[in-house]
Parts: structure tokens; sequence; C-alpha cells
């Protein structure tokens, strides 16, 4: 299975630096300015962020980068959160995450970072469409979930112009002639921005596309839409540009589509989860035991994991495959880097071994195990003792 979510960027991102040893640094905390003197708590968050890297032993030079990262301006709307990740005293990550919090607070040092709060950020790869429909036109931004807007122009599909109001008065023989005229205009103008989204929902294979704006331009684009575009548009029912109060809306409206497609495939895993324990085909195992076993040998497609619910379980980092281990007779002869937190080992096997990670709570997974997988290949019969 193709992983689809923040593990495969991060295999990318972090790549030989997560397979071996040193020491991880990583802070991750809400940087929103929309608080009650905003410059006084961001003095106090970092000093906060700086003290509990200290506390855990980072140099003072580890402590300072960090620092300079929370720091700068995140330039991007509140709410906010900023994950920075530090090894051997080099700068490997410092992503701002839109949004609240979706884990706590997370500051520490150790030997495996603490990759969760990026993974509940960016819990699929999601890229999405946001389209602006008008009478002359429209135009179009593409976003990725869990990650700061990229500054870049929208694309925009200029229509024709001429005659594109009703006429106010008369009712000669001309007033159903022009009426005529400007729906013909209007329609040729959806149907322009609508191959425009159509390429680009091809192009992207977006998980959502969010269309709003005029009204009747945004009935006539629904329906100028490919089928498969059309089957991933959520419609906002007004014009973000109108107001302040539409464009919260508009925001609140895109994170609840975006909430909505992320549950379903949440949803939609847990439900092949219990129908794969249910049917004992062993195409899927549950508890954290069977989850390490299944990593070893890089046979988990996806891994449903409950950080919470791991709660204080250590596991051993490996500097090698098979990466993980519930003891050091597991490690078969590779390195053991140290015990560490249990999610942290956890999501380090499943970055390396391309497993797609997704952050459950443990009440939905089968028998209400803190950790479950998929399987890229059945688990074998049980060999006599």
């Amino acid at each position: 299975m193709t992983s689809t979510n923040a593990t495969s960027e991060l295999h990318e991102i972090l790549g030989q630096r997560l397979e071996g040893d040193g020491t991880w640094a990583w802070a991750y905390a809400d940087v929103s300015g929309n608080v009650e003197d905003p410059r006084r708590q961001a003095a106090l968050k970092l000093r906060a962020v700086e003290e509990a890297l200290r506390a855990q032993g980072a140099s003072d030079d580890v402590v300072d980068l960090v620092a300079a990262e929370f720091e700068q301006e995140p330039g991007v709307p509140s709410p906010v959160a900023r994950y920075v990740l530090v090894h051997d005293g080099a700068l490997v990550l410092s992503e701002v995450l839109p949004g609240q919090l979706h884990v706590p607070e997370a500051i520490g040092v150790g030997a495996v970072p603490d990759l969760v709060p990026l993974v509940a950020h960016r819990p699929v790869d999601l890229p999405f469409l946001l389209v602006h429909a008008g009478k002359e036109g429209g135009a179009f931004r593409v976003y990725r979930l869990g990650h700061a807007p990229v500054q870049h122009d929208e694309q925009q599909v200029q229509g024709r112009n001429d005659t594109l109001h009703y006429a106010k008065a008369g009712t000669g023989w001309k007033q159903p002639h022009w009426q005529q005229h400007t729906e013909e205009i209007w329609k040729q103008n959806s149907s322009e921005v609508a191959a425009a989204v159509d390429d680009a929902v091809r192009s992207l294979r977006p998980g959502l596309v969010v269309v709003a704006g005029d009204v009747t331009a945004r009935e006539l684009l629904v329906k100028a839409l490919s089928t498969e575009a059309r089957a991933l548009t959520s419609v906002f029912p007004g014009d973000p540009r109108a107001d302040a109060g539409s464009k919260q809306a508009f925001v609140e409206h895109v994170e609840t589509a975006l909430a909505r497609v992320v549950a379903t495939r949440r949803h939609d895993l847990e439900d092949l989860l219990r129908t794969h324990v249910g049917r004992g085909d062993n195409l899927a195992v549950t508890g954290i035991g069977s989850v390490v076993a299944a990593l070893q040998q890089a046979q988990g497609a996806v891994v449903a994991l409950d950080s919470v619910a791991v709660g204080d379980r250590t596991l051993l980092a490996l500097a090698g495959a098979p990466w993980v281990a519930t003891a050091p007779e597991q490690a078969a002869g590779t390195p053991v880097i140290g015990a560490v937190p249990a999610v942290c080992a956890l999501v380090r096997a499943a970055v390396l071994t391309d497993a797609e990670l997704v952050l459950v709570n443990a009440a939905s997974l089968p028998g209400g195990a803190a950790a479950a997988a998929l399987l890229r290949w059945p688990v074998g019969p049980a060999v006599p003792a």
C-alpha cells in the first residue's frame, strides 16, 4: 500500500539522520498571536521552551537555534503552532502548522525524536482547492493539509465581461434578448473556470474542492464541473470576500470539510481492521507487541496508533533494521540506540518502513488495543514449539 500521509514525507526529509544515532531536540508549541498582550505571551512561551530544553540537557547552541525559529513570525493567521527539530546541533525541520494544537505541547531531548505532532497535523497527504466563482470568471488556489500556504498567485480565469448585468428597465423585445445573452456569458465563463479546475483535479489529485463566491456563478460552475471534480466538491453558501464575517465562516466551512475527509478515511481504516480481525484472515494484528513484530519485517502497510493509550511504555530503538524491539533478544544483533518512549519508537519504525501511520482513538480499534496494523502479507501459521 502506498503511503498517503506524513510518513513518506518525513522519510524523505529526515533520511539517514533518522536511521542512525545522535541526539535530537524538538519543540512543538502554540505560537498564535490572537491573545491578550501577544508580545508578552510570545516572550513567556519562548522562555518556557528554552527552560524545558535546558532542563533536559540541551546545549546552549541548540537552545539558541530552536529559540531563533520560535522568534520568527509564523506568517499565517492564528491559530497556529510551530514545530522545530534539531539533530546533533543542526536544524532539520522548522514547520509552521496552521490550526489549533492537535496534541499536547511537546518539548524534549532524546535519542529518537517525537514526530507525533507532525503526523497529527498532517494525517494524510491531502491537497485541496479553494475556488472563488464570479460572473466574470473565477480563481483558485491549491493548498496542502497541515502545511502553511505557499505564497503564490491565484490561478485566474478571466472570462467575458460585456453585458454581464440584466437590463433593469424596459419591457420591449430587447429585454429578454439581453437577458438571454447575459446568461450565456455567465455560462461560458463558468465553463472556462470549470475546465481549469478539472485540469487541476486531474493533475493534483486533491481530496477536496471548496467552491464559494457569487450565488449564480457558484451554481453554474458546479454544474459545469466534471463528475470527478463534482464528487470532491463542497459548496460554501456565500462569498468570503464580502466581509470579515463571511471570511471567518468560510474558514470554518473549509476546516469542517477537511475534518470530514480525514474522519472518513480514518473510519474506513477502522472498519477494515475490524473486518480482517473478525474474519481471522491474518491480514491484521492488534497490540503493541504484534505491531512491533510486523514493523520488524516491514510487513505493516498501515499502522493505527493511539499515542495516549500507549502511555509511558518504552521500546528499544535500533540503529538498523529491524529498527525497533521489545527486548534485547529481538534486536537480531543490531546495535541498540536506547530505550525510548514507545510512541516515538513506533512512529520512527513506521517512517523507516514506509508504513502509513494513522492516529486513532483506542476505543475504535478491535479489542480497544493501543495499536493495530494492516499487513502487506498475511501472518504465517503458528510454529509448533
